[in-house]
């Protein structure tokens, strides 16, 4: 008897805690929406349409440089110079992993193909993935669905240079196969997003964060050792970068600009359903799928909850209007939440109602006296 009551003072503690959450979750729903609609008409359009063009036509002449034999730095270095692009810090220089790659295929079709394999391998090992977790037949087509909305960028035929869809796909299909006690190969995916693209060691860094939180110490060393060899390789690729620029080369724009909720959602346009819908649709979806990932308990859902916003966080205060194709790192992800949303958002309201309306006080509860 006495346990069954601290169980239930347990509860009611945790009741305005519950409430509170709920509480900041509906805000923060209605704050984003809100100011999405009042930079609806700032939000370029059709970002997806033209995807970085002048980068990918930069990216395919170093790639036939290489092919030609040149080294893969001094190609690279010599574009940027060429085409009046910053060559300071050597972060403006893309890791020479993915051009290699490429250069030793020949035919342009090959890497087209090799992408679009990724995405259909991704998007398998999610759907095998959301058997597990999602019961009804028509969520698990819709799950399907906006996961299919978030791969679609890797189809785009001009897609193949770029560096974001390769670590974006790789950091997802790293998701999607680990698991507590199998999880070598999606730190070796994890590890390759990285090496390809800078920007994935924010990857690295929340599953080490997540394995050592949930007691899992050698998972977590081995997501630590990926952060190793991506500084080394991060340490070899600014060795060969510097010596081959001088000071009168410029330096790049600081990426610090603040650029709020707005640049957030431009980031989110690399999305196969924002990208046909009217504008106001994003606004009101993302900050949806959002909310939805907040729903998600289980051990999978934290951890692209942890990713997705962790990201989402990043991109409030670091990126230029000319840098929303980072959002290519989490498009396949943040789509997930929508799946969730409503579940999610039922249950704020009824953590609130509970709070607000105690169980007693409630139509058709019996008095206790």
């Amino acid at each position: 008897m006495a346990e069954v009551q601290t169980r239930q003072v347990a509860c009611t503690d945790r009741r305005p805690w519950r409430a509170a959450v709920a509480l900041v979750t509906l805000v923060l729903l209605a704050v984003l929406i809100g100011l999405g609609f009042v930079n609806l008409a700032t939000l370029p359009g059709d970002v997806a349409n033209a995807p970085n063009a002048g980068d990918i036509a930069l990216y395919k002449r170093i790639i036939a440089h290489v092919q030609g034999g040149e080294s893969y730095y001094t190609a690279a270095i010599r574009e940027l110079r060429e085409n009046n692009y910053p060559l300071r810090p050597f972060v403006v220089v893309r890791p020479p992993v993915l051009a290699v790659a490429l250069a030793a295929i020949s035919d342009e079709m090959v890497p087209r193909a090799l992408l679009c394999v990724l995405a259909a391998i991704t998007f398998l090992a999610w759907a095998w993935r959301l058997r597990a977790v999602v019961s009804s037949p028509v969520l698990y087509a819709f799950s399907l669905m906006v996961l299919a909305t978030g791969i679609a960028p890797a189809i785009v035929p001009q897609a193949w240079p770029l560096h974001e869809v390769w670590a974006g796909l790789l950091i997802a299909l790293s998701l999607a196969v680990r698991r507590p006690n199998a999880w070598i190969v999606a730190v070796i995916l994890g590890v390759a997003a990285a090496i390809i693209r800078e920007l994935a060691a924010a990857y690295l860094l929340a599953m080490m964060v997540m394995a050592f939180k949930d007691g899992w110490r050698k998972e977590a060393a081995a997501w630590a050792l990926g952060l190793l060899i991506f500084a080394a390789a991060l340490a070899v690729h600014a060795h060969n970068v510097n010596p081959l620029v001088t000071p009168a080369d410029p330096a790049s724009p600081s990426w610090l600009r603040i650029g709020g909720w707005s640049f957030v959602l431009q980031t989110t346009q690399w999305n196969l359903l924002i990208e046909a819908a009217p504008r106001w649709v994003g606004v009101i979806v993302v900050p949806l799928a959002l909310a939805g990932l907040t729903g998600r308990r289980d051990d999978l859902g934290q951890r692209v909850m942890l990713v997705v916003f962790g990201y989402i966080a990043a991109f409030i205060f670091v990126g230029r209007d000319n840098n929303s194709y980072w959002g290519l790192m989490i498009a396949p992800l943040w789509p997930l939440g929508l799946v969730t949303a409503w579940p999610a958002l039922a249950r704020c309201v009824a953590d609130l109602c509970a709070f607000l309306v105690p169980k007693d006080a409630q139509p058709g509860t019996p008095s206790k006296g």
